[in-house]
């Protein structure tokens, strides 16, 4: 134990103090080193804030030992005071140098929490995303949870929209994992994984799709990109009235909008009634990715 040499155990204390024993100075000093001093220590405690910890010199707010017989610690938690400053738990590495017994290696964080943003790094102190990890990462499975989409869409053979009801703008791109099931003993299940892109609508978007069914062909899951109106939006059946020959033939197939699109899934056949296309949906590309891109290269500038 660190300063095992200067510190006085409960026994040897109350023997200063036993009726009939007159303490010493000794006696006191040991006495009032046994116990935390608020202004020494840096350590105080209120109703307001609960318990208040300040740190050392050089950052470290608590150390860690594997036991008591330790005199150096293993972990270490830190408070960082730079402009994007934060927490951490780092591993602490004797270097074993002859010249310097006594020097420490503090390794990357083990975890970084980030004052002002919330961002988590792991093996790093500098996350410019949301959790960022200077490492391989390993895991069971991942599901995209970009949408809430517990309720999924209908498998009717109808093309419906992802993103509904404000569609999408700009440039995007979305990993999305789909499935349907037909009626118990019908022999109708498919499931899809594609890799979609697009630049705005009424551009050349691409979907790289690969998918398994059972039964028919007409079983599968389908996706496309859309970007006309009349495809992406519900219209009433007044209004398709009111349009005929080529204005209609316009509406269906020429008219499409650049500034909003959308992403459609469907089932080849009616899967039954009440059946649903379910689907996860992962960002790989979008407006807020493109910002924090763009605000990483502008810092980057910035500090060259």
């Amino acid at each position: 134990m660190k300063n095992q040499k200067n510190i006085t155990d409960r026994k040897e204390l109350t023997a200063f103090f036993k009726k009939g024993n007159l303490p010493d100075e000794n006696a006191f000093k040991k006495l009032i080193d046994s116990t935390f001093n608020k202004a020494d220590d840096r350590l105080d405690i209120d109703n307001e804030d609960g318990l208040m910890i300040y740190p050392s010199d050089k950052e470290r707010l608590i150390s860690f030992f594997e036991n008591k017989n330790k005199e150096k610690a293993t972990w270490a938690l830190f408070i960082s005071k730079k402009d994007t400053g934060g927490i951490s738990i780092n591993n602490i590495v004797q270097t074993n140098q002859k010249e310097n017994p006594e020097q420490e290696k503090v390794e990357a964080p083990a975890l970084f929490l980030q004052r002002d943003g919330g961002k988590v790094g792991l093996g790093t102190d500098s996350p410019s995303h949301k959790l960022e990890v200077k490492g391989i990462i390993a895991s069971e499975g991942r599901v995209g949870n970009h949408l809430e989409t517990e309720k999924g869409v209908d498998a009717d053979g109808k093309w419906h929209n992802v993103f509904s009801p404000e569609g999408l703008t700009g440039c995007n791109a979305f990993e999305i994992m789909a499935y349907a099931e037909g009626e118990p003993g019908a022999g109708r299940y498919s499931l899809m994984h594609a890799i979609a892109i697009s630049t705005f609508g009424n551009s050349r978007p691409k979907i790289t799709k690969t998918c398994a069914h059972q039964g028919k062909w007409w079983n599968k899951i389908d996706i496309r990109w859309e970007s006309r109106p009349s495809k992406i939006e519900t219209e009433s059946d007044d209004n398709k009235k009111k349009l005929v020959g080529i204005a209609r033939w316009w509406n269906n197939v020429m008219s499409k909008n650049t500034l909003k699109y959308n992403l459609q899934l469907k089932t080849g056949s009616h899967y039954g009634e009440g059946k649903k296309i379910y689907y996860t949906v992962s960002v790989l590309w979008n407006n807020d990715i493109r910002k924090e891109v763009t605000h990483l290269k502008e810092i980057d500038e910035t500090i060259s």
